[in-house]
């Protein structure tokens, strides 16, 4: 949830909002553009709220969504209603945004199943996209965006870098493709669609130059800090590929038991949302160390067993 009182300045024309999801705020003379919009209607209302208590005067013009996760897109029907405002998103997140389920049946490999009090099966209400985005620049007159492609952690992700043209000010708000400690100590494997071209997004945020970086779940790191957090990123998904190899060299295993040895490795007592979302992870896992040629399979007792590849 968006917290109420949380608003940071980061520059004149940039700021966030402190949330389980951040959610940045670029300014230019009357026209506010928020990147992400919190997880929900209720998100959606307090962000509506503060940018009217905040800045009198001035409408929002769009919400940018970095990628289609309902945790970053679950507040633009609220908006929307609120402000009249445009909703801007990656290309090919566009699908995900204005068919929320598709998502979740992602997630769990099929028809996903109702259960509304689990986080993870929650169905936002869907909204249209008015403006699909791919990598570039956009001028918005005392701002200028950068627009990268960040895929990894979810299919057509963009990262936002916010320049502030009277100071020089650069903001990159890196949506999920960079992971906060918080994050990282509290899941360890977080959700990822590849995890390899996660770790290619995090060399790219690396070689950007950016006076801020704000990971969507997670406090702000600064030019000095980010390269241990970086190193980090890209270490959990080094550990989970070895570990997963190390398993399946005891002996085959379904990926249901390479879940169950991942979990305990690291000492999760998985509810439903995590059983879902590391499962689905830990698919992506298996079939890129396939592809890469370090897992084999074989089909044995209608079973689809992995094994380390010879």
């Amino acid at each position: 949830m968006i917290r109420r009182d949380s608003f940071q300045r980061l520059s004149e024309h940039t700021g966030y909002f402190r949330g389980s999801t951040n959610v940045g705020l670029a300014i230019s003379g009357p026209e506010l553009f928020l990147i992400d919009s919190g997880d929900c209607d209720e998100d959606g209302e307090m962000l509506a709220r503060e940018l009217r208590k905040l800045f009198p005067g001035k409408l929002l013009k769009a919400v940018i969504n970095t990628h289609g996760h309902s945790d970053h897109c679950g507040g633009n029907s609220a908006l929307k209603k609120a402000f009249g405002c445009e909703i801007w998103a990656p290309r090919a997140e566009r699908i995900f945004i204005e068919n929320p389920g598709v998502p979740l049946d992602i997630y769990w490999g099929g028809r996903h199943f109702t259960a509304g009090d689990v986080p993870v099966f929650r169905t936002i209400e869907p909204c249209g996209v008015d403006r699909p985005l791919d990598e570039g620049e956009l001028d918005l007159g005392e701002i200028c965006l950068k627009l990268l492609a960040l895929p990894g952690h979810f299919y057509d992700q963009l990262g936002i870098v916010v320049t502030d043209k009277s100071s020089g000010n650069r903001t990159f708000f890196m949506g999920d493709a960079f992971f906060g400690v918080e994050m990282i100590k509290r899941y360890w494997i977080p959700f990822m669609q590849d995890p390899y071209l996660f770790r290619e997004s995090v060399c790219r945020i690396e070689d950007e130059s950016a006076d801020c970086f704000i990971p969507s779940h997670g406090t702000p790191l600064d030019r000095w800090n980010l390269p241990a957090m970086a190193e980090l990123n890209k270490i959990m998904t080094l550990e989970a590929e070895s570990l997963i190899v190390k398993i399946v060299r005891k002996g085959p295993a379904t990926c249901e038991e390479i879940l169950k040895a991942v979990a305990d490795y690291a000492g999760l007592s998985m509810k439903l949302s995590q059983y879902v979302l590391i499962g689905s992870t830990i698919r992506s896992y298996v079939s890129r160390l396939y592809n890469d040629g370090r897992l084999r399979y074989e089909v044995k007792d209608n079973r689809l067993l992995w094994l380390a590849a010879e």
